[in-house]
């Protein structure tokens, strides 16, 4: 799905559920003043209204389909028509009427400033809409003080200030809406890129430590044995193995090494023990050879214990604890964990994409490391069971 730049998955989806609202509003509002308009429909040209209520209403409605179309910029679109027409139609008014409206009808078109400066503010900019919002609502009360009998008695600043206000309500709760959305698509980048720096620095850590230990174990002990024993063949042959190795360690990616299998399964654990100690972990390891690569390893691990972070949070239900599993397998050519609970559940298909938990949390660290998948299946009242898997590659 194309999306414009600076427009996160959040914001758009709240941009589209208020383009859908909005235009079904605006359909509710045709039918309603239909009969309004065509009783004015006498005092202004045949030709007048059905333009008129074109410009108005036709790019409000098409918000609706706009809402489901893969390109949202449609939607501005709409809402920048809509607001173009409504001024049109505003001004047009007052060069083709002719006469005064009975005091028992209303100039149909002062009712959409609200409304047509909501469907504007979802693209635009805050102080843009509200400039919009006072200069449509001031124009409408203008059109409606100057064209409508009895109005002699009407104080025409107040009655500006007082639509102006009233409207900025709706138009306010649509400005913060989009903002809403605006910050929590900051918010999960923000997530997304702490947890790739969180990964990042726990591999240099493991890298660190790793090179400590070489520096302790063989040069450190090489240069003793040189200083106590002076030259040998054997402490050259020492010097040697040293050497290869700082070389290795130099051109290796640590991320892409192997931890063989009962380490792996083990820092597996030690994730899942520190969320919750008291739920038993199963594991059968059918192999001794596996050999896996660090990255996946932690992965998995991190994306298992927010699996069972959320099963704690979400699968109790409020007459019963669900049950829980964790399975971990190795096989020669794979390392499988299962997270799984017969609680409440939910429908995969529904959760949108903003969701942490399941993205960056489960999705996201998987995606990140080679060989790795996650499979969640879930449905409501049948539990949830999550699927880690990392494989050989070929």
């Amino acid at each position: 799905m194309s999306r414009p730049t600076g427009v996160g998955a959040a914001e758009e989806q709240i941009i589209r559920t208020f383009a859908r609202f909005l235009g079904a509003a605006a359909l509710v509002f045709g039918v309603l003043l239909t009969r309004n308009a065509i009783a004015l429909s006498a005092i202004v040209p045949r030709w007048w209204t059905p333009i008129a209520a074109a410009l108005v209403l036709l790019p409000l409605l098409a918000l609706w389909p706009a809402a489901k179309a893969t390109d949202p910029r449609w939607i501005r679109r709409c809402g920048t028509a809509a607001a173009a027409g409504y001024l049109i139609t505003l001004v047009s008014w007052l060069a083709v009427v002719d006469g005064h409206i009975p005091s028992n009808l209303d100039v149909w078109l002062a009712t959409f400033p609200g409304l047509v400066t909501m469907a504007a503010a979802l693209t635009w900019r805050p102080a843009t809409s509200l400039a919009y919002l006072a200069v449509s609502a001031g124009t409408a009360e203008v059109v409606r003080y100057v064209t409508r009998d009895g109005q002699e008695h009407v104080v025409l600043p107040v009655e500006i200030l007082a639509v102006i206000v009233f409207c900025s309500l709706f138009t306010v709760a649509t400005i913060a809406a989009v903002q809403t959305g605006r910050t929590l698509d900051r918010t999960i980048a923000s997530s997304v890129h702490h947890s790739a720096t969180a990964a990042a620095l726990a591999a240099r850590d493991v890298e660190r430590g790793r090179f400590h230990a070489l520096i302790h174990d063989r040069v450190t002990s090489t240069l003793l044995g040189l200083a106590q024993r002076g030259n040998t063949p054997e402490l050259s042959g020492q010097a040697a193995i040293a050497l290869a190795e700082l070389d290795c360690l130099r051109t290796s990616n640590v991320a892409d090494e192997g931890l063989d299998v009962t380490t792996a399964v083990g820092l597996i654990r030690a994730a899942l023990v520190e969320v919750d100690g008291d739920i038993p972990v199963d594991f059968d390891i059918r192999t001794d050879s596996l050999l896996v690569p660090r990255a996946a390893a932690r992965a998995i691990a991190s994306a298992a214990a927010e699996a069972l972070r959320n099963s704690m949070q979400h699968a109790d239900t409020h007459d019963r604890y669900a049950d829980r599993l964790i399975a971990i397998d190795a096989d020669p050519g794979e390392l499988r964990v299962v997270v799984a609970d017969n609680g409440r559940g939910f429908d995969p298909d529904r959760v949108p994409g903003l969701r942490l938990g399941i993205r960056t949390s489960i999705r996201a660290r998987m995606d990140t490391a080679a060989g790795c998948t996650a499979v969640i299946r879930s449905a409501p009242g049948r539990g949830t069971q999550v699927t880690l898997l990392w494989s050989v590659q070929p």
